[in-house]
């Protein structure tokens, strides 16, 4: 599965790039988020982990952008979790310097919960009478994502 990579730091790209390529996957680096855009023209990502202050300004429209196509993303980033804002697009958060084995145990979470198919359950209300009288009776429904 493909994973973009988008990071200021040549070191810490490299780093992170040897890693995730060493666990057996593609991955596509970029050094800002003109040039993440670029990428996204011709790939869909399935994992992306961005580096949040970049040169041409912060990630948080591209993690949007991204997580609204399916793609599962985390911050990498320098700034403390609390200088980030909590938005649904971010599935998780590491902060630099990590464990690159945790970074790569969660991508391959990620990837495997993908391959998997996880299941979304919704409650949809569904009016029915009885004898006459009107009831609102849930059915649950399950719908793979």
């Amino acid at each position: 599965m493909p994973v973009l990579v988008v990071e200021d730091s040549f070191l810490v790209a490299a780093s992170l790039e040897d890693a995730l390529v060493e666990a057996g996957h593609q991955v596509t680096v970029a050094s800002s988020v003109a040039e993440a855009e670029a990428a996204l023209a011709g790939t869909s990502f399935a994992i992306a982990l961005l580096d949040y202050m970049l040169p041409d300004g912060d990630s948080l429209g591209l993690a949007r952008r991204l997580g609204a196509s399916g793609c599962k993303v985390a911050v990498v980033s320098g700034v403390d979790r609390e200088v980030v804002p909590p938005d649904p697009a971010i599935s998780a958060h590491f902060v630099k310097p990590m464990d690159e084995r945790e970074l790569i145990g969660w991508v391959k979470a990620m990837i495997s919960e993908r391959a998997a198919g996880a299941v979304k359950i919704s409650r949809a209300a569904q009016p029915r009478r009885i004898r006459g009288t009107a009831l609102a009776l849930a059915r649950w429904v399950s719908e793979f994502v």
